[in-house]
């Protein structure tokens, strides 16, 4: 008679799962060679195989919980931004009330608005002649042009396009990983389109 493969065991168990119930003394003779080898019984090994799901499925939850709290924040912030566009007409005006309201969250250290020079040339092109954006850690030369000596994280916007730009929109952080590549940028790219619209209009 051929020895089974383990693949074969394992489809016969899984296919009868209660094969074990039904041959309990096969159970115990498993439960005493795992006891004399130091290890744990079946029940045990799949009580502990459980409980680390659930500590993964707890983890994803309170993830998804953060990342829900911060995007209510966001959003929250951006429609007070949103509504400023339309109170001012000036582009000096707009950039200092944008700075009023963002700064009042405590994550966010340093906001710039700034109309595009020359000087940007460098960013535009290193960081931001992609996708029109950039989240994470800068340089520092980069905070030396755009903010205080202890932003450690930013987030970073083109207004206009790379060979077109009329402004740069800056987000500044003490915390380094305040602002990371995953982050959702939906609401953030939303009102980086109404700024845009705003800022031809004013042109």
């Amino acid at each position: 008679m051929s020895k089974l493969s383990e693949e074969q065991i394992t489809s016969y168990l899984l296919a009868n799962p209660d094969f074990l119930v039904k041959h309990p003394d096969v159970l115990a003779q498993l439960e005493l060679q795992q006891q004399a080898q130091g290890a744990t019984s079946l029940v045990h090994i799949q009580q502990r195989q459980l409980r680390e799901h659930n500590t993964r499925l707890k983890k994803q939850i309170d993830t998804m919980s953060k990342h829900a709290v911060q995007n209510e924040r966001v959003y929250c912030l951006l429609s007070q931004c949103h509504r400023q566009l339309w109170r001012h007409d000036d582009f000096d005006a707009i950039a200092k009330n944008l700075h009023a309201i963002v700064c009042s969250n405590d994550d966010i250290s340093d906001f710039k608005l700034l109309k595009y020079t020359p000087d940007f040339d460098e960013l535009i092109e290193h960081r931001l002649s992609g996708s029109g954006y950039y989240l994470g850690r800068i340089t520092t030369q980069e905070r030396a042009l755009l903010f205080r000596d202890d932003t450690q994280s930013a987030a970073i916007y083109l207004i206009g396009d790379a060979k077109q730009p009329s402004a740069i929109l800056a987000f500044g952080s003490n915390n380094v990983n305040h602002f990371e590549p995953a982050q959702d940028n939906l609401f953030m790219l939303d009102f980086i389109s109404a700024l845009q619209l705003r800022l031809q209009k004013l042109a």
